[in-house]
């Protein structure tokens, strides 16, 4: 099931990296969007190359693209793209920028694909064909105590409400480990076991769906912080399901 989508979307994934590595041998075109984030050239490139290849495969499917915004479909399903997570690294040579291409049916991401070209991995998942690293068979870890967690977070200085800062800086305090990156390579450790949490306050959904899908596929769990089962409520959380309940209870505290 999902073969067609699946294998279209690790070839668009493939040839986005391509691209990006390519670029690298030369200084990308950098502006700034309405938020003061950076966007490239190669951002919007890469945007096109993925959006118009999948809208040709499937002309029925909707689209949501980080740069280019909504095109409407009929089929009930809808790609979400981000063609170029980690913009600020990919400028400043940091290699854990990527692509991250999903398919969302029914309010389920069924297709994620995330390719980190500079690192050489490409992760992906289909609903119920299991998770993958390089054609790697990938699993979630077993940790199942909080304290002895190895986790990643963002938020805890960008949010802007105080109380989630907070909440998030206090759940972190009780972890072994809180590891410095959370991007795409984050996910990408937690679905393959080597980081056990990950909690974003502020993700959109091209940034979060491909993850999704491939962390359920790999035996975890993803909701936003309060729980709901979504990647469109401007938070994720990503666990490997053992520790799940705990972090949503204390966020809901």
């Amino acid at each position: 099931m999902y073969a067609a989508e699946l294998s279209t979307a690790v070839n668009l994934a493939l040839q986005a990296g391509e691209l990006q590595q390519k670029s690298r041998r030369t200084n990308p075109i950098v502006d700034k969007k309405a938020d003061s984030s950076p966007v490239t050239d190669i951002d919007k490139a890469c945007e096109e190359l993925i959006r118009n290849d999948l809208l040709r495969t499937f002309p029925g499917d909707a689209f949501l693209g980080e740069e280019s915004g909504t095109v409407t479909g009929t089929s009930g399903r809808c790609w979400i793209v981000d063609p170029l997570d980690g913009t600020r690294p990919f400028i400043r040579g940091i290699p854990t920028y990527s692509s991250l291409i999903a398919l969302e049916e029914n309010s389920v991401p069924v297709i994620g694909v995330i390719n980190l070209p500079a690192l050489n991995i490409t992760c992906w998942a289909s609903r119920g064909g299991g998770a993958y690293l390089n054609g790697e068979p990938i699993h979630v870890s077993s940790t199942s105590v909080l304290k002895a967690a190895m986790g990643s977070a963002l938020g805890f200085r960008e949010h802007p409400e105080a109380i989630l800062r907070e909440k998030l800086l206090e759940i972190m305090r009780l972890w072994d480990y809180a590891y410095g990156f959370m991007d795409a390579f984050s996910y990408v450790c937690m679905a393959s076991g080597r980081l056990d949490l990950c909690i974003n306050l502020l993700d959109k959904p091209w940034d979060c769906a491909a993850a999704a899908c491939i962390v359920a596929e790999a035996g975890g769990k993803y909701s936003d912080i309060h729980g709901e089962i979504s990647v469109h409520n401007g938070s994720v959380l990503f666990s490997n399901g053992l520790l799940h309940r705990e972090i949503v209870d204390f966020f809901n505290a």
